[in-house]
């Protein structure tokens, strides 16, 4: 698309809006000074913006608007492993160029099972899994504890659903209440990870054709824990609970440098676009583990991890979204100037 300054280009940004406060439906879902902030950002490459929410309207929105782009950051709706493919699925179909990474990834990403499938067949490291259908099924199962522990946690949720700081097990009577607590509250297959108690690390990863990093942090609690977990409880109250740091500094520099050749495989492996957050825990021999991968990263103004990322880099997050949205557009050929 060729600029012209006489033309004001379209874009729209496609969302859930959280509204729920109790229990943990609406975790994935954004604020609307996520929105705004977004929509200010796209303004400043001069689109006019459409806020369209993932609603009954959605589909009418898109289809009687000229859109050029959209942001698309809508996490989808209801339960199924396939929900965050929903909104890119009708942008295909309408042939409308959109932000982030396509139906198939966001789809395998979102199964943590086929994720660690992927990654494990391409020779990057992964804990141990296993997925239990129902409780039939975990009758027939026996681990072998023997000192290990084990992390509980639903097949395909994001932003901790799930994951409490009571998931993490060291025997089989608890794990089997776990697994019964998951396949009973969320409808769907549970997880039994082995659990690494090393460091936590997640690592941003921008671009296309060529990959950036665009930073690594240490997730760690601010009071010593036995087994901590980067739980639902945490993540909400991170300012008190949670420390960030840099990982430059206080990881290996032989970790560092893992970490950063697997991010970007995984990235590549998984058929990732424009921007994605892997998480990895460290093993005792200092190998990280990738442990969840998002495609959609949060992009909150107040408490995501990329802006997190981005302060404790020294960089405003203002000018990372400007970046990653330049990624986006350049991918899809639109300048909007």
């Amino acid at each position: 698309m060729a600029g012209n300054s006489n033309v004001k280009h379209q874009a729209g940004i496609c969302f859930n809006l959280k509204r729920n406060n109790s229990g943990d439906a609406d975790e994935e879902y954004d604020e609307i000074e996520t929105i705004e902030f977004l929509k200010a950002r796209l303004e400043r490459f001069g689109f006019e913006v459409l806020l369209a929410e993932q609603n009954e309207y959605l589909f009418e929105k898109l289809c009687t608007h000229a859109l050029d782009f959209v942001l698309n950051i809508a996490e989808g709706k209801g339960k199924t492993r396939s929900r965050e493919s929903q909104v890119p699925c009708i942008l295909e179909w309408l042939n409308i160029p959109y932000y982030g990474s396509d139906p198939a990834s966001l789809a395998i990403t979102l199964d943590k099972w086929l994720t660690h499938v992927f990654l494990k067949n391409a020779s990057i490291p992964v804990p141990q899994m296993l997925t239990v259908q129902d409780m039939d099924q975990m009758q027939q199962i026996i681990i072998p504890f023997d000192g290990c522990k084990y992390i509980v946690k639903p097949r395909w949720e994001g932003s901790s659903k799930g994951i409490f700081n009571d998931s993490v097990v060291s025997s089989m009577s608890k794990c089997r209440d776990k697994v019964s607590d998951i396949i009973s509250a969320y409808n769907q297959p549970a997880l039994i990870e082995e659990f690494i108690e090393q460091d936590e690390i997640t690592v941003g990863v921008c671009g296309n054709d060529e990959l950036e990093i665009l930073g690594m942090i240490k997730i760690s609690p601010h009071d010593s824990a036995e087994a901590f977990v980067y739980s639902i409880e945490n993540k909400r109250d991170w300012q008190r609970k949670i420390k960030y740091e840099r990982a430059e500094g206080v990881v290996a520099e032989k970790t560092l440098k893992l970490l950063r050749q697997y991010a970007m495989a995984a990235f590549k492996v998984l058929g990732l676009r424009d921007v994605a957050r892997i998480d990895f825990r460290i093993d005792n021999a200092g190998i990280p583990n990738v442990i969840d991968v998002n495609p959609l990263p949060g992009l909150s103004p107040k408490y995501s991890d990329l802006m997190l990322m981005s302060k404790l880099n020294n960089k405003k997050f203002a000018d990372v979204v400007d970046k990653i949205l330049r990624i986006s557009l350049q991918r899809n050929k639109i300048n909007p100037r």
